[in-house]
């Protein structure tokens, strides 16, 4: 339902779906990550980096919240937490390490 809501840009309707779910399974990684989505869509990335950096806690081969939290933290000027978060990425991956040396 929260996907739907998000969908529908009902940000906060959603948002409290994903509460709920987080309520109901504080390991649901994948509902801290539509979380931080709704969080990043309504301009909150502070608390969109909190809910990625839960997200890679409990699944830590997570690309996608890694890479996000990566761009977040580079435009906050964390360079250094942004690098790690961008080498972690390309140690699990080879077509990403092989995309970046082409720069």
């Amino acid at each position: 339902m929260g996907k739907k809501l998000l969908a529908a840009g009902q940000l906060a309707d959603a948002l409290s779906h994903f509460h709920a779910a987080i309520e109901g399974d504080s390991d649901n990684y994948i509902a801290y990550y539509r979380r931080a989505t709704v969080y990043l869509a309504m301009g909150k990335s502070k608390a969109a980096i909190r809910d990625l950096s839960k997200v890679v806690e409990l699944k830590q081969d997570f690309t996608s919240a890694r890479l996000q939290r990566g761009h977040l933290l580079l435009k906050q000027g964390k360079f250094d937490e942004a690098e790690d978060d961008f080498k972690n990425v390309v140690s699990w991956s080879p077509e990403v390490e092989k995309l970046l040396s082409c720069f």
